[in-house]
């Protein structure tokens, strides 16, 4: 076979500085240059009192969090308690109870059998094991 030929079934082969030179040649910049121009934008924006604006897909998710969070008021409780609950009850949303959150205690209880709780139990416990508590045990969590 000659030298530089293909056979025809071969796959072509990725060649990364083709790629961003042809990106370059465009005036295209990678997805990490958007996402990172992105960043500056939002920050110059908070740093102006702007409100935040995400564009894209996200943007309606964003947007209905924000609402959500508007409506959650803060619940304190004993952190030590509510680690222990979400260990043994939180695959059913035994944890929510205890936190005073009895719609989405009830919610999760429902649907335990789908296992979204056990999803939202990682996520609780991230957000939760990180705070610190107060000389009576307890924190605020909105």
């Amino acid at each position: 076979m000659a030298k530089g030929r293909q056979k025809k079934d071969a796959a072509p082969v990725f060649d990364r500085k083709e790629y961003e030179a042809r990106e370059e040649k465009a005036g295209i910049g990678s997805a990490r240059d958007l996402a990172d121009l992105d960043f500056e934008m939002q920050a110059a924006r908070n740093a102006a009192g702007m409100e935040e604006r995400t564009f894209g897909v996200w943007g309606p998710v964003w947007k209905l969090m924000k609402w959500y969070d508007s409506f959650k008021k803060p619940h304190t409780f004993k952190k030590k308690t509510y680690l222990w609950l979400m260990l043994f009850t939180g695959w059913a949303g035994g944890h929510r109870w205890y936190q005073g959150r009895r719609i989405l205690g009830a919610l999760e209880t429902v649907f335990f059998w789908t296992g979204i709780p056990l999803i939202l139990l990682v996520t609780d416990f991230m957000e939760v094991f990180p705070v610190k508590e107060d000389e009576n045990g307890m924190i605020t969590m909105k």
